[in-house]
């Protein structure tokens, strides 16, 4: 039987939300019928008591931009990051490959405490300036190899009983859309117990084309269906709908004057736009995929927002 989840993530701006709303998520979660959480774990260590008994599954760090440290290239790196405190910041103080292992065996170690059916893994690789060019540096088989290797160094950190779940994104990497590479990533991950957790709105976001919510659902099935043997690894959903193909096609593919953090959010989210399924195309997607797990996964501007915006896609799945 399939599981139905929201994502959550513990941090002060939506544990804010909730105290300045008086709402508790264990009320929103039995509210709206679901079965629980996919937590987003971003921390090091574990937390004590946030939300376990809610969390099925939980979705580990992740870093858009890491190739070049990586593969050790120092001046593409350089190009990256104005001063070393930058750089440090985002790899969480790992200065080597083997110190950024151990950042993510514990991310990992945080995010098994809170004892998941599941992990989501991204697949993927941009810098901040590519996402605005689309000339990327990297291929996708340069990236799934990449992501392999680190994931394999680390795999032993999970519980084999814990099935890791590889999320496919619009960058390079897992983009989903051609069997061949879906093949060649799988057929180099050394542990068992794995499979993908396909994205709708990550891989609409491939197809320009599309307008509506059935051409995106007809897309999304295709895929799918595509995917031959592998359709056996997909056992989750990340379920939301994005038409952004209008955007991709329009925007200025310049590197902004001034790339600062809010621009590239605004910029990936118009791209991503994580918005509520509102017709039957969500039920015609789940139908032909039955996975083990739906996480909703509905953009927000608050809590009383994603209130508000949950049901809607809630009641298209049935």
């Amino acid at each position: 039987m399939t599981k139905h989840l929201i994502s959550y993530c513990a941090i002060d701006w939506y544990e804010d939300e909730l105290r300045k709303n008086g709402l508790q998520l264990e009320k929103i979660i039995k509210d709206m019928g679901v079965d629980g959480i996919e937590q987003f774990i971003y921390t090091l260590d574990p937390k004590p008591n946030a939300y376990k008994d809610l969390t099925v599954g939980v979705h580990l760090h992740y870093w858009p931009y890491w190739m070049d440290f990586w593969l050790k290239k120092a001046k593409r790196l350089k190009m990256q990051f104005r001063n070393i405190r930058e750089r440090n910041k985002y790899f969480k103080d790992a200065m080597s490959c083997d110190e950024w292992l151990s950042v993510i065996r514990r991310n990992i170690g945080a995010a098994v405490a809170q004892e998941p059916e599941y992990l989501v893994w991204h697949v993927s690789e941009a810098n901040s300036e590519e996402i605005f060019t689309y000339e990327f540096n990297y291929s996708d088989r340069e990236v799934l190899t990449a992501s392999a290797d680190v994931f394999n160094a680390v795999a032993d950190e999970i519980p084999a009983h814990i099935p890791v779940l590889f999320e496919n994104l619009w960058w390079p990497g897992l983009r989903l859309t051609d069997v061949r590479n879906v093949r060649y990533f799988f057929e180099r991950i050394q542990r068992k117990n794995v499979g993908i957790m396909l994205d709708t709105g990550h891989l609409m976001n491939t197809n320009l084309r599309l307008k509506t919510e059935a051409e995106g659902a007809d897309y999304v099935c295709k895929v799918y269906e595509k995917l031959n043997e592998c359709k056996d690894l997909v056992r989750g959903v990340h379920l939301s709908c994005s038409l952004s193909g209008a955007y991709q096609r329009n925007f200025n593919h310049q590197i902004p004057s001034k790339l600062t953090p809010e621009l590239v959010w605004e910029h990936v989210t118009s791209i991503d736009q994580h918005k509520p399924f509102q017709t039957k195309a969500a039920k015609q997607i789940l139908d032909t995929i039955q996975p083990e797990y739906v996480v909703h996964e509905v953009g927000c501007e608050s809590m009383l927002d994603l209130c508000a915006q949950l049901p809607i896609q809630l009641e298209a799945c049935k």
